[in-house]
């Protein structure tokens, strides 16, 4: 873990977002072994390690990894029942297709993961009397209309496409969740994520992704489009940060915007920005990528996670940079 790395941890672990709420409890978490689960982890152990938290962690993941003291790994396909005998405190649905590669190449993988993993999920907490958080996505908006969307829009998904798969079962896994509240009383909660970035340590086929991967390379950044679509980001350890507050305040029922605050620019802006930074040219191709999103606004209003005191530590431009230097960081080590 690079220096940089290991400071995301430590912000993360210092940020005021509830952590004295699990103290001592059980957190549950699908895709425990991805991108932000990765991260959640490895700040529930930093806590443990330094602030004495006592959190145990047990993550379902496809890979399995060597289990420790205060985290315990399990190999299961989510689309399958699954069964715990240990007490569970909360439940952080993580797993997922999350990038267009994924979309385009397993499409019916990419539905069958949201939709059975959230039903099988939300039996196990109500097995357990746990607490739920979705991590639902941006994508639930489809078109936005120009303005910030709050957490009340609904907008157009032309929905017989495969790529609307991710959409479509995004939405139908919140309304899962909403049944599940009022049939059963899961106490239920749910987490709209931006489009986060990052440095990831596997490959995603994200624009903002291959536009940094591309870069670093010493290659030029290209874009598959006129990179006139507004869209919310933000950095991975900001989006860890605000699911452990919808998780530890948010109200049960409700949906939460992830979101940094937007800045006003465009993925063609920003590419510039990541162009610029790593001393190479920006060029346009724009034959499109199979499986990227057909949304050209999806700007998300994040005052209402903010009400309940959570911010946003990096605008985009920085957290851009940090991604950046932490991909130098690794290839120095």
């Amino acid at each position: 873990m690079t220096a940089l790395e290991v400071e995301d941890i430590q912000n993360i672990c210092i940020t005021n977002c509830g952590w004295e709420k699990l103290r001592n409890k059980t957190i549950f978490i699908s895709g425990g072994t991805g991108f932000i689960g990765s991260i959640f982890v490895d700040a529930v152990q930093y806590r443990n390690r330094y602030f004495g938290d006592g959190i145990k962690v047990i993550v379902c993941s496809r890979h399995l990894r060597e289990s420790g003291n205060d985290v315990e790994y399990i190999m299961h396909d989510i689309t399958s029942p699954i069964n715990i005998e240990e007490h569970i405190d909360f439940i952080v649905h993580l797993a997922s297709n999350t990038h267009p590669m994924q979309y385009a190449t397993d499409p019916v993988g990419t539905i069958t993961t949201n939709i059975f993993g959230t039903y099988h999920l939300l039996n196990l907490a109500k097995q357990h009397s746990a607490r739920f958080l979705l991590a639902s996505s941006v994508e639930i908006y489809g078109e936005g209309n120009g303005r910030p969307m709050d957490e009340s829009f609904c907008g157009y998904i032309d929905c017989n496409t495969a790529r609307a798969g991710y959409n479509e079962s995004k939405r139908l896994s919140e309304s899962l969740c909403q049944s599940y509240l009022e049939q059963y009383g899961v106490d239920c909660v749910i987490a709209r994520l931006s489009r986060i970035y990052g440095a990831d340590k596997k490959s995603d086929s994200k624009a903002m992704s291959q536009f940094i991967s591309t870069a670093i390379d010493g290659k030029a950044v290209i874009l598959k489009s006129k990179g006139e679509q507004r869209y919310s980001y933000l950095y991975v350890a900001d989006a860890v940060t605000g699911l452990i507050k919808i998780m530890t305040s948010g109200s049960s029922g409700e949906a939460y915007n992830v979101a940094s605050q937007y800045d006003g620019r465009t993925l063609g802006e920003y590419a510039k920005i990541i162009a610029d930074y790593c001393g190479v040219p920006l060029e346009f191709d724009l034959v499109g990528q199979k499986g990227s999103s057909a949304a050209s606004y999806a700007i998300t209003d994040g005052s209402k996670l903010c009400a309940l005191g959570w911010k946003a530590r990096y605008d985009v431009t920085t957290g851009l940079k940090r991604t950046i230097d932490i991909y130098r960081e690794r290839t120095k080590s």
